[in-house]
Parts: structure tokens; sequence; C-alpha cells
């Protein structure tokens, strides 16, 4: 069984990404997933908890598969076609790779707040 993200852990987590790309066309039933991402993403609490988070919709007008990018702290990129995930399983593949950076900052003596 998967671990559990709670709130808390999710607003420490969302420090170590700097940006995300959500591209999709409005009017196709394939972007379900990249809207409510963006949505999520989008939320108060996790703007709050990073002030740096830049979220961008690009919204297109063709028939483009969507995609989501995630941009990290330490430069490294995740990016999905959105076509094949659900917005949890995105979110949750982003978790697991923000919960190793932020071992690995621990091991290194870093602080995610001082990148």
């Amino acid at each position: 069984m998967p671990q559990k993200i709670t709130k808390e852990m999710s607003s420490h987590l969302i420090k170590f990404v700097r940006k995300v790309d959500v591209s999709f066309n409005p009017f196709d039933m394939r972007t379900r997933s990249a809207r409510e991402l963006l949505r999520q993403v989008n939320s108060e609490r996790l703007l709050r908890s990073n002030p740096k988070l830049k979220v961008n919709a690009n919204i297109q007008a063709t028939s483009s598969a969507p995609a989501v990018k995630f941009t990290f702290v330490d430069g490294t990129d995740a990016t999905f076609d959105s076509r094949e995930y659900l917005a949890s399983e995105m979110l949750t593949d982003v978790w697991r790779k923000t919960m190793k950076m932020d071992d690995d900052f621990e091991l290194e003596g870093k602080n995610v707040d001082d990148m």
C-alpha cells in the first residue's frame, strides 16, 4: 500500500518544486487529469507554502496531447503525458521524487528554503 501524503507533508514537499507547466486544450476530454492537477497545484495552501512556485497554464487550441512538466530546485524535470495518468498518480510520482530530494538535502546539510 502506498504511503499516504498528508497536508503537512505536501506543504513541505512542494518547496522542492520550482515550476509547473500544464498544457492542454480545454475542450478535449483527454485533458481531465491535466486540468485536475492544475487545480490542485494552484491551491492556496500549496502556493502559500512555496511562494517561489510558478504555475503556468498553457491553453492550446490544437489537438496536441495534454502535458504536465514539473521543474525541481535541483534543475531536474519530470514530464507526464497526462492522457496516461490520473492527477493523483502524477502527484504521487512528484511526491516520491521530492521525498528523495528531501532526504538527500538532509544528508548533505542543505536547506530547501535557501535554494
